[in-house]
């Protein structure tokens, strides 16, 4: 039912309009007098024209502040009929008014649906889709500016989550080491003050070269291992160092692996981190320990910030007793 009343909606108003033209070739043929070299003739026939465009630019500005939504443009269109029919009236009045003919009710009625079907509905027509297209277009405009305005705040707010993250983990590592070999403090400290150097300094772009977070991993590879000693094993199977990545992605990887799974030296846990074309996997056993602490962040931050800077999609999971993470490296910004 909701599919048929506006095909029969569409129906009643072209019946209405062919009833228009046809009463106009029975208007011309019973009182014909046109004349195409007439000058008058297209000076009043401009002047509705106009009319009808003024009208319907006015009444959709009005109904703009009042009605909104995709009926906005048949309000318009039959808003702007009355006001036409007044407009023409004036018009048609002044014009016989100027040749001293006479004017009678019967002629006022039928110019005004002579001139409705022979120049307001095409003219108000196009003026609505022309306006209603260009509203169209500004809100779409409007829509992808404020895409990419929440999109630039839920970008801000991720980096911002990863700082405390970062530090507290970090100082956990110290923490522990401060209690287990207070005699490697010191060189501890200095490669936690080179990789927090690393992150003040990256933390606040939006992506970096894998050269250099490779870089930045094997140091905090060596932070890692003064904690647990070869508790896990982490190989880097990546020969080709081109591209880039985010910010942290492998360390965060890294952190993922060694927080959730169970490493001891007689069977340290592989970590693997192979590149294969466009594709960094991290690849580990499922060791799972007995209880963490899970902040909420982690791999599914990166993966948001890939989707928000690089419309990439980062993939982990489960697979055969194997935790995988599928890290996308961006070859062509």
């Amino acid at each position: 039912m909701k599919k048929v009343l506006p095909i029969l909606f569409i129906l009643l108003l072209l019946a209405l309009f062919n009833s228009f033209q046809v009463y106009n070739y029975y208007i011309v043929r019973i009182n014909g007098d046109i004349n195409f070299y007439d000058v008058s003739t297209h000076i009043s026939t401009f002047l509705y024209s106009l009319g009808s465009f003024g009208i319907t630019l006015m009444v959709w500005r009005y109904l703009g502040r009042l009605v909104a939504g995709r009926l906005k443009f048949i309000y318009v269109f039959l808003s702007a009929i009355p006001l036409f029919g007044i407009y023409a009236s004036i018009v048609y009045l002044i014009i016989r008014a100027y040749y001293g003919a006479p004017t009678s009710l019967e002629m006022l009625w039928g110019n005004f649906i002579f001139t409705l079907s022979l120049s307001h509905f095409y003219i108000s027509g196009l003026t609505i889709a022309y306006l209603f297209f260009i509203e169209t277009n500004e809100l779409k405009e409007k829509l992808i500016e404020s895409k990419y305005e929440i999109e630039n705040m839920q970008l801000q707010m991720l980096k911002k989550n990863i700082e405390p993250h970062f530090l507290f983990n970090n100082l956990s590592i110290l923490s522990s080491l401060a209690r287990k070999d207070v005699s490697h403090i010191d060189e501890f400290i200095e490669n936690l003050a080179d990789v927090y150097r690393y992150f003040l300094v990256h933390n606040a772009v939006d992506s970096v070269s894998l050269k250099e977070d490779l870089k930045f991993l094997k140091k905090y590879i060596a932070l890692t291992t003064e904690r647990f000693g070869n508790s896990y094993s982490i190989l880097l199977k990546i020969n080709d160092e081109e591209g880039d990545i985010i910010p942290f992605a492998l360390q965060i990887c890294l952190e993922n692996a060694i927080k959730h799974n169970e490493g001891n030296e007689a069977d340290p846990l592989i970590i693997e981190f192979i590149r294969n074309g466009d594709i960094i996997t991290v690849r580990n056993q499922i060791r799972p320990v007995e209880m963490y602490s899970n902040t909420g962040l982690g791999l599914s931050n990166i993966a948001k910030r890939y989707d928000l800077i690089y419309g990439e999609t980062l993939t982990y999971g489960s697979f055969n007793n194997y935790f995988i993470v599928e890290l996308p490296v961006i070859t062509n910004k």
